[in-house]
């Protein structure tokens, strides 16, 4: 999971509970600050994504620190990596990885070389061991 995606999920399960009524004034105003630096994080981001469109070497090494990938769409949703949303090349709607998964095992031929549906392997299936024989 990129660092981005981690803030909005962390944001999210504080906001909940202050939706919940389950808050502390000092809780609401560190929530108010969060959100004035997420707009800032956002704006940052749309200008990454500008300069990326420009330079691809950019993107890459915004993926190599982990800030930001092309393979993640933030939903704003709380869950694990299944739940994730993924925009699939092949399809018109955001879909989760768990969906991705699913039709990339039936639709091998058109999926192989995709490097989300290879992201999203990576994140939910387990690592192939080799047997020693």
């Amino acid at each position: 999971m990129n660092q981005i995606v981690q803030m909005f999920k962390e944001s999210n399960t504080r906001m909940n509970k202050i939706m919940d009524g389950k808050f502390r004034l000092d809780e609401v105003s560190s929530a108010q600050r969060e959100f004035e630096g997420q707009i800032k994080l956002v704006n940052a981001v749309v200008n990454a994504y500008a300069i990326s469109s420009k330079n691809k070497r950019t993107l890459t090494g915004l993926n190599r620190l982990n800030l930001m990938d092309d393979t993640t769409a933030i939903d704003l949703m709380l869950g694990s990596h299944e739940v994730d949303k993924v925009k699939c090349p092949l399809q018109t709607e955001l879909i989760t990885r768990q969906e991705c998964l699913d039709y990339s095992g039936s639709h091998y031929e058109e999926c192989k070389n995709c490097e989300i549906g290879l992201e999203t392997k990576r994140f939910l299936t387990p690592p192939i061991q080799e047997s020693i024989s």
